[in-house]
């Protein structure tokens, strides 16, 4: 059963449209469901959930979407049906509107983000390196120009890598 809105709902809790989100939040987990709101109650109770410190993620695909699709902490848009102002306003556009793919992309963003400081740490780490040689002498204008460019390339690869990252799954125990 799910909680009571407090927004005025177009489609009643057992109506197909509220079965259907409670029968998507309950597999996913999500304790409290809106279904079915006018675009004002959406942005509405977003903003009273960002005065509460709740994080908010909303997923929708019209043009009436698109306020609270950018008022939200995570805006979602379903790319394939939606409309093009609801892709512009969300910071998320599935192309292909597979809500299943969620949890990959959440992975994939925090795999981003390590190999992003792992980056960062490497090339700063060797631009430090190469321009104390550089003051030294130990490095000329063309060995160094030769080094930032290979650490460029190496910054690349490792960046390349995340286009076949997936998820390892937990081997089954035997």
């Amino acid at each position: 059963m799910l909680p009571a809105a407090p927004c005025s709902l177009k489609e009643p809790v057992g109506s197909a449209l509220g079965r259907s989100a409670g029968a998507i939040a309950g597999q996913l987990g999500i304790t409290e469901v809106h279904a079915g709101c006018l675009p004002e109650d959406k942005l509405a109770w977003i903003r009273r959930s960002q005065e509460e410190k709740r994080p908010v993620c909303m997923i929708g695909d019209g043009i009436n979407d698109a306020p609270a699709l950018k008022a939200a902490q995570v805006g979602i848009a379903m790319g394939g049906v939606g409309s093009d102002i609801a892709v512009d306003a969300a910071d998320i556009a599935l192309v292909d509107d597979e809500v299943k793919e969620l949890p990959h992309l959440l992975n994939l963003s925090k795999r981003m983000m390590v190999t992003i400081r792992c980056n960062l740490a490497f090339s700063m780490a060797l631009n430090f390196a190469a321009i104390l040689l550089a003051i030294t002498g130990v490095l000329n204008p063309v060995v160094g120009a030769l080094v930032h460019n290979a650490g460029s390339v190496l910054v690349i690869v490792n960046s390349s890598l995340l286009l076949k990252w997936r998820r390892r799954q937990a081997k089954p125990k035997a």
